[in-house]
């Protein structure tokens, strides 16, 4: 096959993304109430399996550009499979753990490849090609969770099983399809229409380089906050004698409403935001607007209003940031710049959880919104002065 049918690519990220997201809810509970480990533990535990995804996300993306990706992403795809079914049979500690961070370097891995994968597939827009595969790894995440709720009782077994036998599936899928021909796109021009025309030297332009760091950086200190939904708002909520099936629910109104907006997106995107960088901009309004909303939230509803409007930053935002990258990185380096693009936000959840328990122990839950809802308005104004300034002098590759 000259190219890799969008399809197939789509519907191994849905398997991967089943598969991973049996791991995340359960850990914690798993690992405190039936291993008996305490929450500084389980929380050693989380981060090393985040900084094993950042590993495998930065090698994985660097070796796509050398290598054949084919037989790399099929490796990583039975290196998880294997790290799977060994908890399917031994899941006690210590060996639960340390299977939990291999987990998270072949995650990591695969997750770099499929993005790495998505700007091979030059016959789809990619802002739509990466709005898509953020719609179907939301849609994983939020069949994975029902799943789990449904399948674990005191026993991780049977959900590793599935899980093993999702990543099985999606061996199959990948050997069967993936293995197609790179080409060379030969299309490269200037952003801005009248600027000269780009040199067809295969070399990163600086200007596009500032721009994709401080896209990635701006990635990173986001998902910093963004992580705290995953940790600590639980207990704040808890604090305020919400119950915790309340806060489980905001998870299923945050995938529910992921849905809408990347169909939204997926379907009038191009229409909607002829340039890409507004829809960062735009995006990272809403972000900010639901941490200011939880400066003030004291009842329910005032949280499921901010699960609604960060959802709906999130799913402008996330998505929008690797396609741009696609488009600022030469063919060579597409691999790399995705990695980086996965790395990131990896960084982010890694560190999430011990930057607002030190806000939270030193100030206050109030002043950790205070401090999200400023820090993400301070990136949201850098990002505007670097990006307007330079982005006419731009590179695009398709």
């Amino acid at each position: 096959m000259k190219e890799l049918k969008l399809r197939y690519l789509l519907l191994g990220a849905l398997m991967d993304s089943i598969g991973m997201s049996f791991v995340w809810p359960l850990t914690t509970v798993y690992m405190h109430n039936i291993l008996g480990h305490s929450l500084t533990i389980v929380g050693i535990v989380l981060m090393l399996n985040s900084v094993a995804s950042i590993v495998g996300s930065f090698v994985a993306g660097q070796l796509f550009d050398k290598y054949d990706g084919y037989y790399l992403l099929l490796g990583g795809i039975v290196f998880t499979a294997l790290s799977m079914g060994v908890l399917v049979f031994s899941n006690g500690w210590p060996v639960y753990p340390i299977m939990l961070v291999l987990i998270g370097l072949g995650t990591g891995w695969i997750m770099a490849f499929v993005n790495a994968l998505g700007t091979t597939v030059h016959s789809r827009d990619g802002r739509f090609v990466f709005n898509m595969l953020y719609f179907v790894q939301n849609m994983g995440v939020m069949i994975g969770t029902a799943v789990v709720g449904i399948l674990f009782k005191d026993n991780v077994a049977p959900l590793f099983a599935v899980s093993t036998a999702l990543y099985v599936l999606f061996f199959v899928v990948a050997a069967a399809n993936y293995h197609v021909k790179r080409e060379h796109p030969k299309q490269q021009h200037q952003m801005d229409p009248d600027a000269n025309v780009a040199s067809t030297q295969e070399k990163l332009p600086h200007i596009n380089t500032v721009v994709m760091y401080t896209l990635f950086i701006s990635l990173f200190l986001i998902w910093i906050f963004y992580q705290q939904w995953n940790s600590n708002i639980s207990v704040y909520m808890l604090s305020l004698h919400i119950p915790l099936k309340d806060y489980s629910f905001l998870w299923t109104v945050n995938g529910l409403f992921i849905l809408i907006v990347q169909g939204l997106l997926s379907w009038q995107g191009g229409r909607l935001f002829k340039d890409p960088f507004h829809q960062v901009y735009f995006g990272m309004i809403f972000l900010i607007a639901s941490f200011v909303i939880l400066v003030f939230a004291k009842q329910y509803w005032s949280f499921v209003l901010a699960m609604i409007i960060l959802t709906i930053g999130e799913a402008i935002t996330f998505p929008q940031i690797p396609a741009i990258a696609n488009l600022l990185s030469p063919y060579g380096m597409k691999g790399r710049y995705q990695g980086l693009a996965s790395s990131f936000p990896s960084a982010g959840r890694a560190l999430g959880p011990l930057v607002g328990s030190l806000i939270i122990d030193t100030l206050s839950f109030v002043s950790l919104f205070v401090v999200a809802s400023v820090l993400i308005a301070l990136i949201f104004l850098v990002n505007i002065i670097i990006i307007e300034q330079s982005k006419h002098d731009l590179i695009e590759y398709k």
